[in-house]
């Protein structure tokens, strides 16, 4: 039987979880207080891939985001969601199809956040431990019919307007066997690309409205990592084609610190020819560094910033079943997460930028069994190398950040996210085609 005191707090308990219902003039200022939108993806990250990182780390940076909810993924035909699938609906607010990227139901391309920012007048930037072209990243800008496309995602890329791009993958942006890497430079990677030679130029970014002009070298060396020559077969060299419309190119840490700390400039950051190293292999530059570096050139945006940070890899750890890896994984991407809130805080962001961190689904089924004999008293137990319909996590902070409390689901957080970015309510309408299901996977009609 209850007492009265708890009778009495149960009326209060229902009107904090049903909340009010605001006035659009009301709701429309509410939008408007957020200048600066954050979407920090850890991919393939569940629940329990956050206690896996906690085991590592310690307290973790995401225990002290004020608002904490759980999203149903799943994509427009499956119960289980691919990585492409999964960030175009945080990216656009639709379902899709697995494996395409940025692709309506009917075929056509899906309005994505970057380009609803960029409408806007924002800056925007996509920081990945992955290859840039990857499934995630991709989803932020591209529209293909396959994430495989990774040479057309890669053109996308070149000719978008997205200020910062930092991750892996230079391959993907320079022709196959005409640009040989110049490892006699390097131990020389600043000089060469910052030197007072005459051989270095200025491009101007005159006309664009965005950036001045920044100064790029004339020849781009690469760093030996494996791959001594890029991958792509019809001559186009990406790099030379950005450099030229404005862009600094960027190999190493030690010129991420410099372009970081220099006048605000659009710049592409490829560290390596592929994937990056794992975090316990002493990843260079960290994702702690890129994302510090991107916050740093974007913080200057005269009307706010959207950024997407993904920890890539604690995805191919649960796809590897292997718990260490997505260990370490995890908790460097808290560390991301970490140095984020850190940056916002001391530069007097915190109060107007929307920070939400959540996966595109969970990987492997991991579990945590009790096993006495272990070191952290713990088995870990996987039930799939792939991905599965578990819920994974949301944490908030920020203005509208408890709209991301409770349960919720991929295009819900993706509308919101762009309703912040637009800074007003954005109407969403699927497509009526004939292939299209009555129901969604859930069993909710839309």
């Amino acid at each position: 039987m209850k007492t009265a005191a708890a009778r009495a707090a149960l009326p209060l308990i229902f009107c904090l979880t049903i909340g009010t219902v605001a006035s659009a003039a009301e709701e429309a200022a509410a939008y408007q207080k957020v200048k600066n939108v954050i979407l920090m993806i850890g991919d393939g990250m569940g629940i329990n891939h956050v206690i896996a990182g906690r085991y590592q780390k310690g307290r973790l940076a995401l225990e002290d985001m004020r608002c904490m909810g759980v999203s149903l993924t799943h994509s427009i035909h499956n119960f289980v969601t691919d990585s492409s699938a999964g960030a175009t609906a945080l990216a656009s607010g639709y379902l899709i199809v697995n494996g395409e990227v940025g692709i309506q139901t009917d075929g056509k391309p899906v309005k994505l956040i970057v380009e609803y920012a960029e409408e806007q007048g924002k800056w925007t930037g996509l920081v990945a431990t992955s290859r840039i072209t990857h499934a995630t990243p991709a989803s932020m800008v591209a529209h293909v019919k396959s994430r495989g496309s990774e040479d057309d995602i890669a053109v996308q890329i070149a000719l978008s307007e997205v200020d910062v791009i930092f991750g892996g993958g230079w391959d993907k942006f320079i022709p196959v066997r005409t640009q040989k890497i110049r490892a006699d430079l390097a131990d020389e990677p600043v000089a060469a690309a910052f030197s007072s030679a005459p051989r270095q130029l200025f491009t101007s970014a005159a006309g664009t409205g965005k950036r001045p002009a920044q100064p790029v070298a004339a020849e781009a060396p690469l760093l030996a990592d494996a791959k001594p020559y890029g991958t792509r077969t019809d001559s186009r060299n990406l790099i030379d084609e950005m450099t030229k419309r404005g862009y600094r190119f960027i190999r190493t840490a030690a010129e991420l610190s410099m372009v970081s700390l220099g006048a605000p400039g659009k710049v592409i950051g490829l560290f390596h020819s592929g994937a990056m190293a794992k975090a316990s292999e002493g990843r260079s530059p960290s994702l702690s560094a890129m994302s510090l570096g991107a916050l740093r050139t974007l913080s200057h945006a005269p009307r706010g910033f959207f950024l997407m940070i993904e920890g890539s890899q604690i995805d191919w750890g649960g796809h590897a079943n292997d718990f260490d890896y997505v260990m370490g994984e995890t908790a460097d991407f808290d560390n991301a997460v970490e140095t984020v809130l850190r940056y916002l805080r001391e530069n007097g962001l915190d109060k107007e930028t929307l920070v939400v961190v959540t996966a595109d689904h969970e990987t492997g089924g991991l579990s945590l069994n009790v096993h006495p004999q272990l070191p952290l008293g713990v088995e870990a137990a996987w039930t799939t190398k792939s991905h599965t319909a578990m819920p994974v996590p949301v944490f908030a902070c920020g203005p509208r950040a408890e709209q991301f409390c409770g349960i919720t689901t991929h295009e819900k957080i993706g509308r919101e996210l762009i309703r912040c970015v637009v800074g007003a309510n954005v109407e969403f309408t699927y497509p009526k085609d004939a292939g299209f299901p009555t129901s969604l996977p859930t069993g909710r009609s839309f």
